[in-house]
């Protein structure tokens, strides 16, 4: 098996942040947590880095390429990981390789990305899917991760890796049922709903899609 390494960022999310390390811990030994304002404390063996200021998503980014796996998966603090959701990502990388693989994808159908994109999800699909875009959960390997974070803003860390910086790379959402959204996702306080931060993802992504259409 191919050493595959965590890394999740939390800003306030506490409540369920042990349980869910837990059940990564059960997947794989390395596993890496970016704490941006909740000062978690734990007893279990991962690497926990602390940022004050936070410096928001771009740290998950950051600390991928401190990791020492093979493959990297980054990954938010709302859902709960099932056994055998590595394996899943495994076993669709070694049919779609040198890719960027997600738990949930989009696909851009126009200038708006709230409003021009058609949304997949993983436990809703039944075969790998190419998309132009993937979050929640995403796995790579480690030649896909390197690319000067200056100027990405934490609404668009996602956007600017997939959009500016690897355009080029295919992204493909799994099919997989081994994940639990928990109650956090619907956080109507998240940068999702935040709208400075919608207004500053809708103006990233309509340069970049346009700048696509050019090329």
């Amino acid at each position: 098996m191919p050493k595959v390494s965590i890394v999740l960022v939390t800003y306030r999310r506490k409540v369920n942040l042990e349980r869910i390390l837990k059940e990564w811990l059960k997947q794989t030994p390395d596993v890496w947590l970016c704490d941006c304002g909740v000062n978690f404390k734990t007893e279990l063996p991962i690497k926990i880095i602390k940022f004050n200021p936070d410096p928001g998503n771009k740290a998950r980014h950051a600390a991928a390429l401190l990791t020492s796996g093979d493959y990297v998966i980054k990954a938010d603090d709302d859902f709960l990981p099932k056994p055998g959701l590595i394996n899943d990502f495994i076993k669709n990388w070694n049919q779609n390789k040198n890719g960027i693989l997600g738990l949930h994808g989009r696909k851009f159908k126009g200038k708006s990305y709230y409003k021009n994109t058609q949304v997949y999800v993983a436990d809703k699909i039944n075969k790998t899917t190419e998309v132009d875009f993937v979050g929640i959960c995403t796995f790579t390997s480690r030649n896909n991760l390197a690319f000067d974070l200056k100027g990405c803003k934490s609404p668009i860390e996602d956007l600017f890796w997939q959009m500016k910086a690897f355009p080029h790379i295919k992204k493909w959402v799994i099919p997989s049922k081994n994940f639990k959204k928990l109650p956090e996702s619907n956080d109507k306080e998240c940068l999702f709903y935040n709208l400075e931060a919608r207004k500053v993802r809708e103006n990233f992504y309509q340069k970049y899609y346009e700048m696509s259409l050019i090329k």
